[in-house]
């Protein structure tokens, strides 16, 4: 009896101890889990402030090579082309014939003109001869007054006969001269537009062309570009660059000569002209161009490409504010493969989170990542 009155003491005791040491750990348990519950809802990230920044990238436009003029040649004097001096890839200088229409009818012409013109001479003289005999005669009433007012007369209409004449020889000349017509200006032929035999007006028809060959001055070039309307602001007269040729390795330095005062009401573009030395017409027009601008610095918000995320349109960032994350859409504009230029939606200053320890969502509490 006393063994199992003292088993049944024992037994006691050990349940009583597990019971307290039970209820010991139900009291602490709840406030560890609570801690740790709050400790894990606390993301940590990565942060960089919004900073002003001035930016110089340069203005990038495209567009198309051209010559410093290009014209389309046509007759002077019209007529059948008798000869074509020129082909398609020859250099010429100013003054070298070009091609030559029919002379015949022009030498005729003229050759009528010296003689009417040699006629009037005549005139002239036997006017001038009668007019010399009269004037000693009429102050004696030898030779009356109307018969040397008629002679005077006579010799004012055989004089302005013989000008007239002399401009109709003038005029002759040069139709001839015309025939044969020369290059404007230095240059290289780019275009044939007719072989010989083919009558050519010199006056405009409208009906089809009326140019025999086409003469551009290449050694002097330039990029025609165009640049959309909101760069408008940063482009003026004398900014240098330089220009990318399709096909040719190295850049061509230029400076902006030319600044359209028209945007085009369609493209919404601007066009701008960057001009350059073209020895040996190396440079061909028509040829793609690209140019870079070297425009003036400008204030700008920038962040790392990585802070912004989504896709296309939809684009947006996330801000501590408060201690807590904010979603913010904005709108921008990629500088490089490192960094982006936040046009809307970021202030000078605000924290932009670059990356965290967890999902981030809008009303989550952060804390800077330990450096």
């Amino acid at each position: 009896m006393i063994r199992l009155t003292v088993l049944l003491c024992l037994l006691c005791s050990l349940i009583g101890a597990c019971t307290e040491g039970g209820r010991e750990d139900q009291s602490v348990a709840p406030q560890t889990d609570i801690i740790a519950e709050s400790e894990a809802s606390i993301i940590r990230v990565e942060t960089i402030s919004a900073e002003e920044t001035l930016l110089a990238e340069p203005l990038i436009a495209s567009g198309t090579i051209a010559a410093k003029q290009t014209s389309n040649i046509g007759a002077l004097a019209e007529g059948v082309v008798e000869r074509i001096f020129v082909r398609v890839g020859d250099r010429v200088q100013k003054g070298d014939p070009l091609f030559r229409t029919r002379q015949i009818d022009y030498q005729r012409r003229l050759i009528e003109a010296e003689a009417m013109r040699d006629v009037a001479q005549a005139e002239v003289a036997r006017a001038n001869t009668l007019v010399d005999r009269y004037t000693p005669l009429a102050p004696d009433a030898v030779v009356s007054g109307v018969v040397f007012d008629d002679a005077k007369t006579a010799l004012e209409v055989a004089r302005a006969n013989l000008r007239l004449s002399e401009t109709e020889v003038e005029t002759a000349k040069q139709a001839l001269t015309d025939t044969i017509v020369r290059a404007p200006f230095n240059g290289s032929v780019t275009a044939r537009y007719i072989d010989e035999g083919v009558f050519m007006s010199n006056s405009f028809s409208g009906m089809g062309n009326s140019a025999v060959v086409q003469i551009q001055e290449c050694e002097i070039a330039a990029g025609i570009l165009f640049a959309p309307e909101s760069e408008l602001a940063r482009l003026r007269l004398g900014l240098t660059g330089r220009l990318y040729v399709d096909g040719r390795g190295d850049a061509i330095q230029s400076e902006i000569l030319i600044l359209n005062d028209r945007v085009d009401p369609v493209s919404r573009m601007v066009e701008f002209r960057m001009a350059f030395a073209n020895p040996d017409c190396r440079v061909k027009a028509g040829q793609s161009v690209r140019a870079e601008v070297n425009v003036d610095q400008r204030p700008a918000i920038v962040v790392p490409r990585i802070a912004v995320r989504g896709t296309g349109d939809d684009r947006y960032i996330y801000v501590v504010s408060g201690g807590k994350v904010q979603r913010r859409v904005v709108k921008i504009s990629d500088l490089d493969a490192g960094r982006t230029e936040v046009l809307d939606g970021l202030s000078i200053g605000e924290k932009v989170i670059l990356s965290s320890s967890q999902p981030l969502y809008d009303g989550a509490v952060v804390e800077p990542a330990a450096s």
